[in-house]
């Protein structure tokens, strides 16, 4: 019966699906300020069981990761880009911290080295100045 029992363990063992752990490896993670906001890219050049990765920013009050976005895992060799365009909301700071965190199907979690980006606020954004536009607009 003992013989059986391991005969049987050994044979779930070794036709069961084997379990894989997720992982990813991060190249060339960048951002770029310009007028829209500011860029990030990356590249992956190992990728496996990644279902999605999260875009988090650093908070400037207490310096704390919060996620403001979400992009698809399409594999290894990927080249990947997210826009921050919500950057308009802040009037005093300059400098803003990203990393990227790889979700993976098996819920475990890796983050990219945090990038720094320095944005120089140029006055009025394209929306503030269209906006006062209108409204001297309205009293010609």
């Amino acid at each position: 019966m003992k013989h059986a029992l391991i005969a049987f363990a050994f044979f779930l063992m070794a036709f069961s699906p084997m379990t894989t752990t997720s992982t990813v490896t991060f190249s060339d993670v960048r951002g770029t300020s310009d007028s829209n906001g500011i860029l990030l890219q990356w590249s992956t050049s190992q990728e496996n069981g990644i279902k999605d990765f999260a875009i988090e920013k650093a908070s400037q009050i207490d310096n704390k990761f919060f996620q403001i976005g979400t992009v698809n895992a399409t594999g290894a060799g990927s080249i990947y880009q997210y826009t921050d365009n919500s950057i308009y909301k802040s009037t005093s700071a300059s400098i803003f911290i990203y990393r990227i965190r790889a979700d993976g199907n098996d819920n475990t979690v890796s983050y990219s080295a945090p990038v720094t980006v320095t944005y120089e606020f140029s006055g009025l954004s394209g929306v503030a100045r269209r906006t006062w536009g209108s409204i001297k607009a309205m009293f010609r």
